[in-house]
């Protein structure tokens, strides 16, 4: 017999939200590596000690972090997000009879408190640590670049010499093109046979960010160079930063950047770092050498100098051979960030902030590995000794 719908709801429920988050969801898997009471020590310096309590900095954070985890990285989207995700609501401690803030929180409270803490850095290295503690970190390691998309368009650009402000610039374009009034918000601008450079002309909306491409015949899109650092066991990021796009000088000065503060932060030696052709200049190599160091480095047919010939000698080693397969996966690791969680373009403006949308990044990637690898027991005895 065909079923029907209840048409009469039921009066009373009782039900948590524990019941609609499953067991093997991801944000159930994450939620015990996040240690709430760390949180609210970290950010008590940034509070006053007297006026009205403010929302709960760590349900900030567990926002942020869940509405990238699910591909949400718009604020007025994670606020519908809240509203009606229960397993999000669940993550971040808000009951079913609460409210969701208003979106302007997230961009108060970051541009107040939170920029230039040193926040998201610190979460992303206690991840890097605790991976550490549990000796998950191989000493064989990857480099790797990748271009960003920043928060602004090509149509910002202006000559240097004739730097505007974005009302003027905006007056300027309209008189230039007499553009109809429909197209007012968003006018035709045609770069036709106008050359543009980084060094003569800047972007109105984000100065930081840079006209950037690959190569190989590509278009130049506006962006920022992210450089990450890639154990090769577990595919854990040891180090993670953003670069102004100056070549590939960007990703070789934020190499070698991330290894030194690797060394510093946590105290280990790495043995070997892989990379792509792209890393096989002599001041790169050299200053790996210097560091003891191995450069598993895909080699050019150029360059005859000492250096990229023992490199290539190093080409014929097992290990060489390991590091270059080993090598795809920290692509594979920016694939994940662009295609699941919103990383194909920063939502922030300017060097500082989208340097913390990075480390916001590479905390989430750190935790889906460390969900993976870790059992529930060793999480709880992690917490136990941090907040002894």
């Amino acid at each position: 017999m065909m079923g029907t719908a209840d048409p009469q709801p039921s009066m009373f429920y009782q039900i948590t939200l524990e019941q609609f988050v499953t067991t093997d969801h991801p944000l159930r898997k994450i939620r015990p590596l996040i240690d709430t009471v760390r949180l609210r020590q970290l950010c008590e310096p940034l509070y006053a000690e007297g006026g009205r309590p403010s929302i709960p900095p760590e349900q900030l954070f567990l926002a942020l972090l869940g509405g990238y985890l699910v591909g949400v990285t718009s604020e007025r989207a994670l606020v519908r997000e809240l509203t009606g995700n229960l397993a999000l609501r669940w993550f971040v401690g808000l009951d079913l009879d609460q409210t969701p803030w208003d979106h302007s929180t997230f961009s108060q409270n970051r541009k107040r408190r939170f920029t230039k803490s040193g926040l998201l850095e610190q979460l992303f290295d206690e991840t890097v640590a605790l991976a550490i503690k549990q000796k998950l970190v191989s000493q064989h390691t990857t480099l790797d670049g990748t271009l960003v998309q920043a928060n602004a368009s090509q149509k910002s650009f202006v000559p240097i010499e004739v730097f505007l402000r974005p009302e003027d610039y905006k007056k300027r374009i309209r008189s230039l093109d007499q553009t109809p009034e429909e197209d007012l918000g968003n006018p035709t601008v045609t770069f036709r046979g106008e050359r543009r450079s980084n060094q003569t002309h800047v972007s109105t909306t984000d100065p930081d960010a840079k006209l950037a491409n690959k190569g190989n015949g590509t278009a130049a899109m506006v962006g920022y160079t992210v450089n990450g650092l890639m154990e090769n066991r577990h595919r854990l990021l040891l180090g993670i930063n953003v670069e102004s796009f100056r070549g590939l000088a960007s990703e070789r000065d934020g190499g070698r950047n991330l290894i030194d503060a690797f060394h510093h932060k946590h105290g280990r030696r790495i043995h070997t770092v892989g990379a792509d052709k792209g890393y096989f200049a002599k001041p790169f190599l050299t200053a790996l050498f210097r560091r003891h160091i191995r450069p598993h480095i895909a080699a050019k047919t150029t360059g005859q100098e000492p250096v990229h010939q023992r490199v290539r000698r190093l080409g014929r080693t097992t290990g060489y051979r390991r590091s270059q397969r080993a090598r795809k996966k920290i692509e594979e690791l920016w694939g994940e960030a662009k295609c699941w969680h919103g990383f194909r373009r920063f939502q922030r403006r300017g060097l500082v902030q989208v340097r913390d949308e990075a480390y916001l990044m590479g905390w989430l990637l750190n935790l889906k590995r460390l969900a993976k690898l870790l059992p529930v027991p060793a999480l709880r005895e992690h917490r136990g000794a941090a907040n002894a």
